[in-house]
């Protein structure tokens, strides 16, 4: 009888001791997406953005925030050669939201209310030469949305965020890239 309940309890140690699938946050890959070579000495980088903390706002629940994507693709996407003219950098937005909507597509037996992620990313870029007479400017922006059921794992909420973040720096190098071609075009490789 005891050995009975000693395999018992053993085979539900066992059981419990299985791994747990977790999630790694999001780990952008900036080589993956469009270079922009440019003839420059100088790049700066200015932050304009300043996080606002809010019950929408939920920058400081995700591992890698939209502030510290948006700087590294600039850090490590724009090349620069040359020796005269000065890049200069402001990124304006750099957000991510969650907000309840109504669910108006909802069936008999579904949430009447659902999730709605929103990532946003405003940045300028401006080309001085060396005398700070403004050569080119332009401004990319990139939003991108998606939706969720309200009540979901952490493990599908980052699954989604990961995505969402993903696929919107995706849309902003591409944007980024096309502009510059069109702004930009005499001071690129």
């Amino acid at each position: 009888m005891y050995l009975k309940i000693r395999i018992f309890f053993l085979f539900l140690l066992i059981i419990s001791c299985q791994p747990i699938e977790t999630i790694k946050p999001v780990e952008i890959e900036n080589k993956n997406f469009p270079k922009i070579s440019i003839n420059v000495k100088n790049v700066l980088i200015n932050i304009k953005y300043d996080s606002v903390f809010s019950d929408k706002n939920i920058e400081d629940q995700v591992a890698s925030p939209p502030l510290k994507i948006i700087t590294d693709w600039n850090k490590e996407n724009i090349n620069i050669f040359g020796n005269e003219n000065t890049l200069i950098i402001n990124i304006i937005d750099a957000s991510i939201y969650r907000s309840e909507i109504e669910n108006t597509d909802a069936k008999k037996y579904e949430e009447k209310t659902i999730y709605k992620y929103e990532i946003f990313y405003l940045v300028e870029y401006q080309l001085f030469d060396d005398s700070d007479i403004l050569l080119a400017n332009t401004t990319v922006e990139s939003s991108r949305s998606t939706t969720s059921q309200k009540y979901i794992s952490l493990n599908e909420r980052e699954l989604i965020i990961n995505d969402l973040t993903y696929n919107s720096l995706k849309d902003f190098s591409t944007e980024a890239k096309s502009l510059f071609e069109t702004y930009m075009l005499e001071y690129l490789e």
